[in-house]
């Protein structure tokens, strides 16, 4: 029986229609979610952001570290619209397919309104899944007004909360989506919402009087790890709001609370640790909450989880996320209690002065298109020199090759400011544009080193531009291969991607968000003079040769396509070209056979050394050696015996633009470098 003063509010009788809200969902959500599966295989998204603003953000923080964690491509995003619309540029990518999920309440909130005008005139390709509480909201209504598909969920009426504190909204919205994206729940969705339904119906029986007696601090903080890091943060905001702000709250995770948050503890502070239902997680939970308390007192401290020992139980439903529901239900009965007992309307906290119910009357600015519609690469080789017009979309418009001219400096930015001037003849503009070329440019500097061209020594870029009279970025054709294939290529939906290129040479390039990185001297990339370990030159009798960069033993050496031919040469007494060694293989010559598989050794222990340095979540493989047939494949099975244990492997992806993606790379420097950020 609720007492009684706590039942005059509807916030109350929103936490307690929450199990019948989900059984009543439970009856449809198979086949919801069902669709919208099919639905998403068949789109095959390069990410997925899970976007909301407050309690709706705090959704995609439970969602994405939750279903990140399981088998597959970690792809899955949480995005605030609050940080979206402040600063779009931050997550929109030429070339990215995302799918855009929009959580509300209302639907209607400043922030959601204003993304979705984003997403339609800067990403329009965007797939979209709205979900929302309200049937007449924009969410709701919003129509397909670009090439994106779009698909809308409206849960039933009463989950649009008529107090101030989303609740029921809350937690629906998040087993909704744990529906449509879990691809492996502890039961199918729609016994999973009976499960969690009958759990919360045995926690509400008495919560109001028992947790009437938890004696209301100052500072309430709540923790949690993983999946619960989030709904520690929505825990902390349903205290904060319904006291309006007369109980200070925090959240944290649980191990990082130490590293200085933990300064906010006195002794009028009491500390929620969310238990994990890992047994594993669970144990730094429990060591965090036996040192507040040894340090502050037993009364400083509560635990909320699923094991029997738990200060405050909750059922175990299968794991973390399907169970953090339970655990938000917590701190909503204690917002309602403490803020009742504080004198507070429950259910409008503020009477409309500080805070409202839904946020509106926020400025939107227009966020003006690319400047550009179109962009130019120049892509700089030793024997040629290519020049291509880019649209708006990357979409090559019109390429003009020369030679490259190999007898001076002179000559060599003669020919590169006259493919400019072809550039800008086509595009009838001086559109923006970059050179990517082989070799090592300084960033600070704009001096370059290169091997087969005539500009050691040479700031390039600076001379480039003089003639131009404007600013021509330069850069390694590794790395403008790499910001490629990030960007719309293999590597799309992946936050940090190495591009490695095997040809001639082997180098690479770093992004992280799609963004090159350069570092100190533009150095991020040269795998290929990392040394081959010792225990491999023992283990398969290795020549240790000395590199072109003037070092011994460089990785360069034997793993290139020249390296490939020198290990021919060093175990058959001949050289023998890459492509026909694969051949040999292939036909079952067994000495070209063990010939491939000492080099796939050396290059998954490369991948290995890339991992221990930049541990990027996906390396994409280009140059001429990419292409030997089923190189991805067969590198993913030999790494697994070189990476470490218990650790997650790279995806390997052979490149999507082939010889092309260098090209585009430029491009794609030139078009960030026009954009101000």
């Amino acid at each position: 029986m609720v007492t009684p003063p706590f039942d005059q509010w509807m916030t109350t009788a929103e936490i307690r229609q929450q199990p019948g809200v989900w059984r009543k969902l439970a009856a449809t959500i198979d086949g919801t979610a069902a669709g919208i599966r099919d639905w998403l295989i068949a789109r095959d998204h390069d990410e997925v952001w899970f976007c909301g603003a407050g309690t709706s953000a705090f959704i995609g923080e439970t969602l994405a570290p939750y279903l990140n964690g399981i088998e597959g491509d970690a792809r899955f995003r949480a995005i605030a619209t609050t940080d979206f619309v402040s600063s779009p540029r931050r997550y929109l990518r030429r070339g990215l397919r995302p799918l855009v999920v929009s959580f509300g309440r209302s639907g209607n909130s400043s922030e959601t309104v204003g993304m979705l005008d984003l997403i339609n005139k800067h990403a329009p390709h965007a797939d979209k899944l709205n979900i929302t509480c309200n049937g007449e909201s924009t969410l709701a209504r919003d129509a397909a007004a670009s090439a994106g598909e779009l698909r809308s969920i409206v849960l039933p009426p009463e989950t649009n909360d008529r107090g101030f504190a989303m609740t029921s909204s809350y937690s629906s919205m998040l087993l909704t989506a744990l529906a449509c994206f879990d691809p492996c729940p502890p039961a199918s969705a729609g016994q999973m919402f009976g499960r969690v339904a009958d759990g919360l119906d045995r926690f509400l029986g008495d919560a109001f009087d028992r947790l009437n007696a938890v004696q209301r601090p100052l500072r309430a903080i709540f923790l949690g790890s993983g999946p619960l890091t989030g709904s520690a943060r929505e825990c902390a905001l349903k205290v904060l709001e319904l006291a309006a702000g007369r109980i200070v709250t925090a959240w944290d995770s649980t191990l990082g609370f130490r590293h200085g948050p933990k300064a906010v503890v006195d002794q009028d502070t009491l500390v929620f640790v969310l238990e994990s239902s890992d047994p594993y997680t669970r144990q730094y939970d429990r060591d965090l909450a036996t040192e507040i308390g040894r340090q502050f007192g037993p009364r400083s401290i509560l635990t909320i989880g699923d094991a029997e020992d738990a200060d405050i139980r909750v059922a175990n439903v299968g794991n973390d996320a399907w169970g953090s529901v339970l655990r938000v239900v917590v701190a909503q009965v204690l917002a309602v209690v403490w803020s009742d007992q504080l004198g507070m309307n429950v259910d409008d906290p503020f009477a409309g002065r500080n805070l409202a119910r839904v946020v509106t009357g926020v400025t939107l600015y227009d966020l003006p298109l690319a400047l550009a519609e179109t962009y130019g690469s120049i892509d700089v080789g030793g024997t040629k020199i290519e020049a291509a017009l880019f649209d708006g979309d990357l979409e090559p418009l019109a390429k003009h090759r020369i030679e490259t001219p190999t007898d001076s400096y002179e000559a060599l930015v003669a020919a590169i400011v006259g493919q400019a001037r072809w550039l800008e003849e086509n595009a009838g503009s001086s559109m923006p544009m970059a050179i990517g070329l082989p070799g090592l440019i300084d960033p600070q500097t704009g001096r370059s080193v290169t091997s087969n061209l005539p500009a050691t020594g040479h700031a390039l870029s600076q001379d480039i531009s003089d003639q131009l009279g404007r600013t021509i970025p330069v850069e390694n054709d590794c790395k403008t291969f790499a910001l490629s294939e990030a960007n719309g290529g293999a590597g799309a939906g992946f936050r940090t991607v190495f591009g490695l290129i095997l040809g001639t040479g082997v180098g690479g390039g770093v992004c992280i968000d799609g963004k090159l990185q350069t570092g100190l001297n533009g150095l991020p990339g040269e795998v290929g003079h990392f040394g081959i370990p010792g225990h491999l030159v023992a283990e398969y009798g290795l020549p240790i040769l000395r590199c072109g960069c003037g070092r011994m033993g460089c990785y360069e050496t034997l793993v290139s396509g020249a390296g490939l031919s020198r290990l021919a040469e060093h175990f058959s007494g001949k050289p023998v070209a890459a492509a026909e060694i694969m051949a040999a293989a292939a036909r079952g010559d067994v000495a070209m056979g063990r010939l491939r598989e000492i080099w796939l050794h050396l290059l998954a222990e490369l991948v290995l050394t890339i991992q221990l340095t930049v541990d990027p979540d996906c390396v994409v493989l280009g140059g001429g050696l990419s292409k030997i047939d089923g190189l991805d494949r067969d590198l993913a099975t030999v790494f697994e015996a070189h990476k470490l244990h218990h650790v997650r492997s790279p995806a390997l992806r052979i490149a999507r633009y082939g010889d092309a993606s260098g090209g585009r790379g430029a491009a794609i420097l030139a078009m960030q470098a026009s954009l101000v950020i």
